[in-house]
């Protein structure tokens, strides 16, 4: 029969382990990236309509208050 390399090869290697603790390292360092600054937007209105403006408060619920337009106020 066949005598070369048998599948699945269970003996790793210390350099196996290394570059696999190198991708998993940089996968968890992307991860952390996106989670901390691609989630926080300076720019959202906290599920109102574009007519709405919200200021985010540090201790509390944000302040939304409602954009009168120059049509409405005749």
């Amino acid at each position: 029969m066949f005598d070369g390399t048998r599948w699945p090869y269970h003996h790793l290697r210390p350099g196996d382990i290394k570059g696999s603790l190198l991708v998993i390292g940089i996968f968890a360092a992307v991860g952390l990236v996106l989670l901390l600054f691609l989630g926080r937007r300076t720019d959202t209105n906290f599920g109102f309509g574009p007519e709405w403006q919200c200021t985010p408060m540090p201790k509390g619920d944000p302040i939304c208050v409602k954009l009168v337009g120059k049509e409405e106020t005749k």
